[in-house]
């Protein structure tokens, strides 16, 4: 297959086709015919020795017919690459692209097997939903993924704002005021990727001025209770491994030990089953 116009997608194609021919041929066909022969003695009934007699006899004569016969032949076609197909029967132009499967979720086939997706779904035919909740992190509190978006959620005490994504203590009259995360109050499940997201919230917002001074401290404070928590951690960790250490050192020098031990009984086992020059 080579290409003839790339842009339209249109291909040169070579096929095999079986064309009929028609042909006339010559053939012997069969008739039955009255013949005048002779007649038999039994036959003459009279003194005439010359009467003639009529009898059917089956003859062939030539006739002709015609003759449908098929023949291989190679044709050159111009049709649309693989992938392709035409919008329309009349167009002359292959640009419609073909998914062997269909585009899910409102996705649409933009090249052969290619799906661009909506918003909120992935995958070759936009068959995965995206959970913008674990990729994207975009609430301030909690986030309920659904198929094909999300929606944010408050805890007590809090109001979700008009940007569906940040939530503000109740009683704050300043509409921009910001209220960040409880931090030391989700240490627990919550891993860097998601500390790092809420320090850089909070940093925006530092930028834009959102901020007032007391939530600022309130948030710096979490974020040091975070820090101190993951130093106990790392401490802990630290101790545990001068631990594991000290357990592999004891460990190898006992094996040794337990090794010349074994090896100095089973000496004595054969110099007591009898002398030899190994024995003290």
């Amino acid at each position: 297959m080579l290409h003839f116009n790339c842009r339209r997608h249109i291909c040169v194609q070579q096929r095999t086709i079986t064309m009929p021919v028609k042909t006339t041929e010559v053939y012997a066909r069969p008739i039955w015919k009255h013949v005048n022969t002779p007649c038999s003695a039994v036959q003459v009934q009279t003194q005439n020795p010359n009467q003639m007699c009529t009898r059917v006899q089956l003859v062939h004569e030539q006739a002709f017919r015609d003759v449908i016969r098929h023949k291989s032949a190679q044709q050159v076609t111009y049709d649309c690459c693989n992938g392709w197909e035409r919008e329309l029967p009349q167009s002359d132009s292959c640009l419609k692209p073909v998914c062997t499967n269909p585009c899910q979720n409102g996705g649409t086939c933009t090249a052969p097997d290619v799906c661009s997706c909506s918003l909120g779904f992935t995958g070759q035919f936009c068959e995965h939903d995206v959970n913008e909740c674990e990729e994207e992190k975009p609430c301030d509190q909690t986030c309920i993924n659904t198929v094909g978006s999300y929606f944010c959620k408050c805890r007590e005490g809090f109001v979700l704002q008009p940007d569906q994504q940040s939530c503000k203590k109740n009683g704050i009259e300043d509409d921009d005021a910001f209220e960040a995360r409880d931090l030391e109050n989700e240490i627990e499940s919550s891993d860097n990727e998601d500390m790092s997201a809420r320090l850089q919230k909070i940093e925006r917002s530092l930028a834009n001025e959102r901020v007032h001074t007391n939530e600022l401290q309130k948030s710096l404070q979490a974020t040091y209770n975070v820090v101190d928590t993951l130093k106990t951690r790392l401490s802990t960790i630290e101790k545990q491994q001068q631990d594991i250490n000290r357990l592999q050192s004891n460990l190898y020098a006992t094996e040794s030990r337990t090794n010349r031990l074994e090896g100095m009984l089973n000496m004595l086992m054969k110099c007591r089953n009898g002398p030899n020059a190994y024995c003290p």
